[in-house]
């Protein structure tokens, strides 16, 4: 009974995670009206739809206005080797922990 409980309240603080983060990305999502409330897929779906429309805008743009080196590197974002960062966008959030993580019988 005590694992169900500490399984429960697990899936519980991993599920306010989710929906916190995608809280600050509806956020950052222009909608009309500004506060319609976007379903998760919406959510997900409009934040393509609008990082796509970005990056066409700042590709339209010449390199000395974006400050992009090299043409088809988006932004100047990814490494030209066959590597990525070892750091990501989601890195820079701190997630706090459910609390200890010992094993319950």
């Amino acid at each position: 009974m005590t694992r169900k409980i500490f399984t429960t309240s697990r899936e519980r603080w991993r599920q306010q995670n989710v929906n916190s983060a995608f809280a600050r990305l509806r956020k950052l999502i222009p909608t009309h009206p500004p506060d319609k409330k976007l379903s998760k897929n919406e959510t997900l779906r409009l934040a393509m739809r609008y990082i796509s429309f970005l990056v066409k805008v700042l590709g339209e743009q010449s390199p000395q206005q974006t400050g992009v080196a090299a043409p088809g590197n988006i932004l100047g974002l990814f490494p030209q080797g066959p590597h990525l960062p070892d750091r990501t966008l989601l890195s820079d959030y701190q997630v706090p922990s459910p609390g200890p993580s010992h094993h319950i019988p």
